[in-house]
């Protein structure tokens, strides 16, 4: 999905660069800013279009959301390396059916994709917060496997999800760990939600229609309540898959 026009501009950080939408075109004073973070690993082969309908049922439930003018989305997919599918873009610019099944391959590396999510979240909030809107982000990390190539470790993760809010960027950040198809390595991404300080970890079990379909259900509640939360002075609670 290409969404890339005038009105957004790319950014440089460390060893990446993501997009959104340039502060000055923005509609509203205040975001939620969502980072979809999916698995497209060797291992996911053969239930990628279940997560591609996964991910269509999270955008669609938002877009019925009374809080979607106030949603920011991007999307990113992960195997050995990151790649940004949509940079941060308003919800109500976002169409489902834009969305593709992904190719997949490659090794897992799940500390880089999730520290690239919570480092693009605080680099545009940063933007947003020094021009006066209020911010507050969620990311949600989809994964069927432990990590197997990354360069970075869960305690450099767990500074950049600790920085956002210290720097006063992010009213708050709540970083949702899901494992799908994933039980024989619960304990080591139990591990990594602990180590790298994320807020939740969250077993999806077997990767069926009707699991994935209760994910995108989850997800998208998970949203809502962080939306509802911005301008309390903290993060949703988490919610009980």
């Amino acid at each position: 999905m290409k969404l890339m026009d005038a009105n957004m501009q790319t950014t440089q950080i460390a060893n990446f660069a993501f997009s959104g939408v340039r502060p000055d075109k923005l509609g509203s004073t205040e975001y939620t800013l969502v980072t979809l973070v999916i698995d497209k690993t060797g291992s996911v082969s053969g239930f990628e279009r279940q997560l591609l309908s996964m991910k269509q049922a999270v955008v669609e439930a938002c877009h019925r959301s009374p809080r979607a003018d106030y949603l920011m989305l991007r999307s990113t997919e992960f195997n050995e390396r990151v790649d940004e599918e949509h940079g941060f873009t308003e919800l109500t610019r976002v169409d489902p059916a834009g969305y593709h099944a992904s190719r997949c391959s490659g090794s897992t590396a799940l500390f880089d994709a999730t520290r690239n999510a919570v480092m693009a979240t605080n680099a545009y909030a940063r933007m947003l917060s020094d021009q006066d809107f209020s911010v507050n982000g969620l990311v949600v990390v989809v994964t069927d496997g432990d990590d197997n190539c990354s360069h970075h470790t869960p305690s450099e993760v767990a500074a950049e999800v600790r920085r956002g809010v210290s720097e006063e960027w992010l009213e708050s950040l709540s970083v949702i760990l899901v494992g799908v198809n994933a039980s024989r390595y619960k304990k080591e991404l139990q591990a990594f939600q602990m180590d790298a300080d994320l807020s939740q970890y969250v077993d999806v079990g077997d990767a069926t229609p009707t699991k994935l379909a209760q994910l995108a259900q989850f997800v998208s509640r998970s949203i809502s309540a962080q939306s509802q939360s911005l301008g309390t002075g903290g993060a949703s609670q988490p919610l009980v898959f």
